[in-house]
């Protein structure tokens, strides 16, 4: 599993495709694992996740938490 903690691009820096490319070569160079964030920002903007996600088995979705995680950590 990998985890990204909190993808975040300065505002200065946004619609410049550097966090697409940040998390598509994290998923080039780490082939057959499952990518998991902080959550909490796929909400704020659907269509950059739609749109990073489209070659993504799944693409990039809300799941549910896992049972062993508590609010806060």
């Amino acid at each position: 599993m990998g985890w990204v903690e909190q993808p975040h691009t300065l505002p200065a820096y946004r619609r410049r495709g550097l966090a697409a490319a940040g998390l598509a070569a994290l998923r080039r160079e780490n082939p057959g694992y499952t990518w998991h964030t902080l959550g909490g920002h796929i909400d704020g903007s659907p269509a950059f996740w739609d749109t990073i996600g489209a070659d993504v088995p799944g693409g990039y979705r809300p799941r549910q938490v896992c049972e062993h995680v508590t609010a806060g950590g």
